[in-house]
């Protein structure tokens, strides 16, 4: 079966703040990519819009992005990033690069 992804996904143990609307959640990201990440947040649904605000692990580094949700499940949820500003793209492609690495 081959791999359908564009990007390569790392785990990770990120606290996120997500922003649908006017309404503010905290969760947990699970994997990362330079497309998107996991999320585990209640309440996203489908489609919807969400500022997304997390650090990246050992070098505490700020990602602000803005995306959309892919896909939904109970708890758990795909954001697809449609915007990234250049700062926070190399900062997730080193990190990236650093853990598959190791």
């Amino acid at each position: 079966m081959q791999n359908r992804r564009k990007h390569v996904r790392v785990s990770i143990k990120a606290h996120v703040i997500c922003i649908v609307n006017s309404w503010t959640m905290r969760g947990i990201c699970r994997n990362l990519s330079q497309g998107g990440m996991q999320v585990e947040v209640p309440d996203l649904k489908m489609k919807d819009a969400v500022q997304l605000t997390f650090r990246l692990p050992i070098s505490h580094a700020l990602v602000d992005a803005v995306g959309a949700v892919v896909w939904a499940g109970e708890r758990r949820h795909g954001i697809r990033f449609n915007y990234i500003g250049e700062h926070s793209q190399r900062t997730i492609r080193q990190f990236i690069e650093e853990q598959i690495e190791r």
